[in-house]
């Protein structure tokens, strides 16, 4: 009989949990469908696009911004979103579906790219997605960017590093120790001790510091209002990551609020980001500081 690897699971079942194909099948058309939604997001908003801006010495350290540039208007709030695909996957390229919808209700959009997994250790990724943030909080006047509304927000892998912004010590980093407006995770894995116990790690290479170092389960943080989502269709171990770090949160005195999007899996959460009428985009717009739609 196959052991107990975690919890009450057994090897292959923990494999099960961790991964979010198992409850669509097929994973490409959710893929196909960010890539062609970005495209178009990016031919709608040409005219105020800024591409691969560089906020590091790496060739993965760029940056989009959608939104009007230059200083002769008032600040806008912001939303960095950060991609998922397990640190591993897809890219920038594949993140400006949300674009047009946050641009359109008044604020700024970036995504940024980091260098995937196995080229680059998790806690390097960690480093650099910080500095990708440290860039738009600096650079805030550039992009029209109110520095006291940026959110950040992100979508599996995403959302682990969304959260590991707001567990950072952004002193070192040269800003203010709280720059962080408020969160969205959106089916995020906040406890990396499981993650490290399964076929992922074949690739990504989690190594003990990192589950201690990189999990925002285990880090006190930026105390800002949190959203945190997930799909009705993810597997229990993802709605378990989720509503323990909520009541982690909410233990630590954050503002959360969380809950199931119906309907929704762990692909096809994101675009909700982009729909004006679905529940994140409306949290999202309050967190922001924007009037509803």
């Amino acid at each position: 009989m196959t052991g107990h690897v975690y919890r009450d699971f057994d090897q292959e079942q923990l494999d099960a949990q961790y991964s979010p194909s198992s409850l669509v099948g097929d994973i490409q058309p959710f893929l196909d469908d960010y890539a062609e939604r970005s495209r178009l997001a990016r031919d709608e908003l040409a005219g105020m696009t800024h591409r691969d801006l560089r906020f590091g010495p790496g060739p993965d350290d760029r940056l989009d911004v959608y939104g009007p540039s230059g200083t002769d208007a008032e600040g806008r709030p912001a939303l960095l979103f950060i991609h998922g695909g397990y640190w591993q996957e897809l890219s920038k390229e594949d993140s400006a579906f949300p674009a047009p919808a946050i641009v359109g209700a008044g604020a700024v959009y970036a995504t940024p790219d980091y260098t995937l997994a196995p080229r680059a250790r998790l806690a390097e990724i960690v480093d650099q997605v910080r500095g990708a943030f440290a860039w738009l909080w600096h650079h805030a006047p550039d992009h029209r960017i109110d520095r006291e509304r940026i959110v950040v927000s992100g979508s599996s892998a995403g959302a682990h590093l969304a959260a590991m912004l707001l567990a950072t010590p952004w002193r070192q980093w040269e800003l203010p120790a709280a720059p962080i407006a408020g969160a969205v995770l959106l089916g995020g894995i906040y406890d990396l001790t499981p993650v490290r116990r399964t076929y992922v790690n074949e690739v990504v290479g989690i190594d003990s510091s990192e589950v201690r170092d990189c999990s925002p389960m285990f880090l006190p943080g930026v105390r800002c209002p949190v959203v945190i989502a997930w799909g009705e269709h993810e597997t229990d171990e993802f709605k378990r990551q989720s509503s323990t770090f909520a009541a982690y949160l909410r233990g630590r005195g954050c503002q959360v609020t969380a809950f199931e999007q119906p309907g929704r899996n762990h692909f096809d959460s994101p675009t909700e980001l982009a729909v004006p009428s679905t529940r994140i985009h409306a949290e999202t717009r309050s967190l922001l500081g924007l009037s509803p739609s």
